[in-house]
């Protein structure tokens, strides 16, 4: 499946779930599908296709030829799965994983094969096509599939062992040795490859890890770069160019809710000429958007969409103010376009068949640099991988020149010095990653740096470096898996002539040099160009018709018991249809816990063709609930009356049959709004269950029997003090909703969350009912505040009739739970007592200070690779009421002094130990709690909260309880 560009892809209707702007493609197991958008680059395309077909390759092989469960195919690592897929779709001359592998090398953490496994500190894509290229340059790519089936069945120690006849600590020491032989002599002896030239302006100290994509402005005192400093997510930050010192963050996702994401993977922004605007490109609204701020105070001056160019990055501003130029994508092609300020168009520079990138303006404003593969693709080589070399587009004559440098080696993010008569650029053409300088007059080049890791981004096209009109140069070095920013003026760095064909990649192969076994995968990428081409005229349209197919079936499990109350058995299976773009998505799931009329069921249907995604459901869904009481009867034994104490549970059913339709309409990827409507059907059924014992003076002796029966509802209606007729009702919902909220450990930790909504009731009860659930939560690390208001509102008279709802819960209000009351036995006329928490309007106010307390070492206080959890303080408070309530705002409720009294004697009613009865007070007062809690994230499965609360209101505990709920944090 196919897209033409990656905010489509990121829309796809295929896969469950986000797709981030990382993901490059993904291979589906249980329709064995790949999902992929056509990449900015064709070099990017036939390598994230080929990637993905390797995926789709693995499942085959496993899933299909062999029938190996999806459970074997998760045993095996995830360095060897992607691993497996880069090798075979890029090969072993990669100078880019190459860099990598000279980093650990030079870190000396060179990981086993067990730290591949156990550890997720090593990125499993560089170090396990590394790891394939030693297997197959050893042993032979025809050993790769005997060794990935054999993982797939015993697990990967088992594997290597049934494979070579040698452990993983062997395998491992002699594939750490062929790094040490291949890459320690390419180290100088006088370390000045490891010798940083410049200022050391943004690590890992004031930043992050990931700090890319820098932009000096062009007075070169300032400079914008994103980061993750701030741990949940990329953000845009402006720094002191000079210091490194942070200034602000500029724009980031939480506080612009209308930014879907950051393009930062591989674009950049653009200072305007004065230096006090930025531009940069974001995904919004299912297409990359310009977006222009303020730097002064981070406002937004403006966003805009680019008309046919649904991606697009790599901004440059001209020097005339009115101009920005940028590489985008019409229809799954790459070009040079640019955009008019003033008349708010878009021209297009370049359309070809080629692949343009990275645009970067002259000073002077005639020429435009970037980088593109038409040299490679006209020189007709047949390798799989065709180089980027640069290439110089003049404005006035709109005549391109290809620069000649490098041939074979891949030259990116071109930027043009102060006088515009040089340009700066990054080269692999000695397989190390080098900044160098051109001269367009006398057609020379200097090579500036000499790193034995290099100067890169996240991937090899990523940006890397910025130039103002000073040449000051700002570039990322990466150096410990991590990416530093350096400043640096042109004379500081100590240039060296080199020859225009002066190639050598050598360091870009990944050891061993020398293939002992069949060299299958490199031979064939060597000569790609050479297969045979599917042709256009074999092709042909035809109309998508959905057709719907089984994606999984699951179950529950089973089980069955049985006790004086009766058989009882447990169990479930849900299965999910689609059509293979998902388009349409068909779920059923049937349960049944008890007896055969607690079995329920849903079937529902999805529309996500659209932007309004819509559907239907149709439901049977039986809720139970019951009681047990204790009495006095006489039991029939052969005519003959016995008394016996009857220990009696109820079990009232009710059914809940119900068919809905649904729809919901994003206006972006942080608010949506909802609507629906459903028609219910309740009817109910009440058993009893009574177990007979000897009657000893009012107390039970020995068990008798049991027997168990069906209760007329009239009659249970009428003992119950409930009505319990059958009863329809329509309804009808809309509401809006919102959530850019950033998840930490076990709860969100910034951001805002919000449903606002009205539902209206007809049919037998008519009432309408009001939600508003309003969250923010505020990041001032290490802690978060985090605040909540949680209203639901019947109105009406009919609403009164209803099951009451009830603020004692623990994900409500922490202190005033059911047990704990009834434990503590609360009476009806202790003031504040149970019938205080419900009602049919309830409101809730919650305050938290959130502390990321065990976990991951950035972000928690107490580093800790097995316990994750975050410690709370909490004040928490509720109100729940009915019409004629009377809210009051005290400790206590003050309790009616009017007596309970019989209709027909008009005498006192009295309670079990002779006590008189009064009547419930109709005031309700505010249920408040403060304590601690520590939530507990238990493998990702659930968390899980213990706490300490004391509760305000409550008389019937001198301190405070303990409790524990099992929910996420709000």
């Amino acid at each position: 499946i196919l897209y033409n560009n990656h905010p489509d892809f990121q829309q796809t209707t295929a896969l469950q779930g986000e797709i981030g702007v990382g993901t490059g493609g993904v291979t589906e197991a249980f329709k064995n599908r790949v999902i992929m958008p056509v990449m900015e680059l064709n070099n990017q395309t036939r390598h994230v296709l080929g990637h993905e077909l390797v995926h789709a390759f693995q499942y085959h092989i496993l899933l299909e030829k062999d029938s190996i469960g999806l459970e074997n195919i998760s045993q095996i690592p995830l360095w060897m799965v992607e691993g497996m897929a880069e090798y075979l779709s890029v090969g072993k001359k990669d100078a880019f994983t190459s860099m990598w592998m000279r980093d650990a090398l030079l870190n000396r953490d060179i990981p086993s094969l067990k730290d591949l496994t156990n550890s997720n500190k090593y990125f499993p894509y560089r170090y396990g096509q590394a790891f394939w290229t030693f297997v197959g340059s050893n042993y032979g790519d025809t050993t790769i599939v005997p060794l990935f089936k054999a993982t797939a069945k015993y697990g990967y120690e088992n594997g290597l062992r049934y494979t070579f006849g040698y452990d993983d600590r062997a395998l491992s020491g002699l594939w750490k040795n062929a790094i040490e032989t291949h890459y320690r002599p390419m180290l100088k002896a006088d370390s000045s490859q490891i010798k940083i030239t410049g200022t050391k302006i943004i690590d890992n100290k004031n930043a992050g890890n990931m700090n890319v994509a820098p932009s000096i402005s062009p007075d070169g005192k300032y400079l914008a770069f994103m980061s993750e400093k701030d741990l949940f997510g990329i953000d845009l930050f402006l720094a002191d160019a000079k210091t490194g010192k942070i200034i602000r963050k500029l724009s980031s996702q939480v506080s612009s809710s209308h930014i879907d994401d950051f393009n930062f993977l591989e674009s950049a922004g653009a200072w305007s000429p004065d230096g006090k605007q930025f531009a940069f490109s974001i995904f919004s609204k299912g297409r990359n958007q310009l977006m222009v701020i303020n730097v002064d105070n981070g406002s937004e001056a403006f966003h805009a969409e680019m008309g046919d160019v649904a991606q697009f990055g790599n901004l440059s501003w001209s020097a005339n103010g009115e101009d920005i130029a940028f590489s985008g994508m019409i229809q799954g092609q790459s070009d040079i376009f640019s955009y008019n300020l003033r008349t708010k168009k878009v021209s297009q520079l370049t359309d070809d068949a080629y692949s343009d990138y990275a645009p970067a303006y002259s000073q002077d404003g005639k020429k435009i640099a970037f980088s593109s593969d038409r040299a490679s693709q006209v020189s007709n080589h047949n390798a799989a991988v065709h180089p980027l070399n640069l290439t110089v587009y003049d404005i006035e004559s709109k005549t391109l020149t290809n620069v000649p440098v490098f041939p074979g080696a891949n030259n990116l993010n071109a930027q043009f010095s102060g006088d515009s008569k040089r340009i700066f650029f990054l080269s692999n053409r000695d397989g190390f990653r080098n900044l160098y300088e051109y001269n367009l007059a006398d057609k020379t080049v200097n090579q500036l740096t000499d790193y034995f890791t290099g100067i890169s981004g996240i991937t090899e096209f990523s940006p890397a470096m910025s130039v103002s009109r000073n040449d000051e140069i700002v570039y990322s070095y990466y150096r410990s898996q991590r990416y530093t920013l350096y400043n640096a003026p042109l004379s500081a760095f100590p240039a060296k002539p080199v020859g225009l064909n002066d190639v050598n990649f050598d360091a870009a192969i990944l050891p061993p040099m020398e293939s002992l076994g069949v060299d299958i995968v490199n031979s064939n990428l060597n000569n790609f160009e050479r297969f045979e081409r599917t042709t256009s005229d074999s092709m042909r349209l035809v109309p998508y018709r959905p057709k719907f197919k089984l994606d999984y079936l699951a179950n529950s499990g089973v089980g069955v018991s049985t006790s004086r109350f009766g058989t009882g058995v447990q169990g479930g299976i849900v299965g999910m249809f689609s059509d293979i773009l998902g388009h349409n998505q068909i779920i059923a799931n049937l349960s049944v816990n008890g007896e055969i009329y607690d079995f329920g069921g849903l079937v529902g249907y999805v529309n996500q063709q659209s932007r309004i995604n819509w559907g239907a459901a149709f439901s049977h869904i039986p809720y139970i609930t019951g009681y047990r009481e204790i009495a006095e009867d006489q039991l029939d034994n052969n005519g003959t009356k016995i008394d016996v104490i009857d220990d009696r549970t109820t079990l009232i059913r009710t059914f809940e049959d119900q068919a809905q339709l649904f729809a919901a309409y994003p206006f972006n990827k942080v608010h949506r709004f909802e609507a629906g409507g459903a028609f219910s059907r309740y009817s109910y059924r009440v058993d009893r269950i009574s177990n007979y014992y000897e009657n000893i003076n009012g107390y039970p002796g020995y068990y008798i029997t049991s027997d168990k029966y069906k209760v007329p509802l009239s009659e249970a209606t009428n003992q119950i003090g409930i009505p319990l007729k059958s009863f329809s009702i329509f309804q009808a919902n809309a509401g809006f909703v919102g959530d850019n909220s950033i998840n930490g450990i076990t709860s969100p930790l910034d951001g805002f969350r919000y449903r606002v909504g009205m539902e209206q009731y007809f049919g037998d009860y008519q009432f309408s009912a009001v939600t508003v659930d309003l969250r923010k939560y505020w990041r001032f690390k290490p802690v978060t505040l985090a605040a909540r208001t949680y209203n639901y509102l019947r109105i009406g008279k009919d609403g009164e009739n209803l099951y009451p709802l009830f603020i004692g819960y623990p994900y409500l209000i922490r202190g005033y739970e059911a047990n704990s009351l009834y434990n503590n036995n609360t009476g009806s006329s202790a003031g504040f007592d149970i019938n205080q928490l419900s009602g049919n309007k309830i409101a809730v106010f919650n305050l938290e200070l959130r502390l990321p307390f065990t976990g991951p070492k950035r972000l928690s206080a107490i580093p800790s690779k097995f316990l994750f959890s975050d410690l709370n303080l909490f004040f928490d408070a509720g109100l729940a009421w009915n019409e004629g309530s009377d809210i009051v705002f005290k400790n206590q409720p003050v309790n009616n002094t009017n007596e309970l009294r019989d209709e027909l004697t008009d005498q006192p009613i009295l309670d079990a130990n002779g006590n008189v009865i009064y009547q419930s007070t109709t005031q309700r007062v505010p249920a408040m709690s403060v304590g601690i809690s520590l939530r507990v994230n238990i493998f990702g499965a659930f968390v899980l909260e213990p706490y300490y609360a004391i509760p305000f209101q409550r008389k019937d505990v001198t301190v405070g309880v303990f409790g524990l709920n099992f929910a996420p944090g709000w």
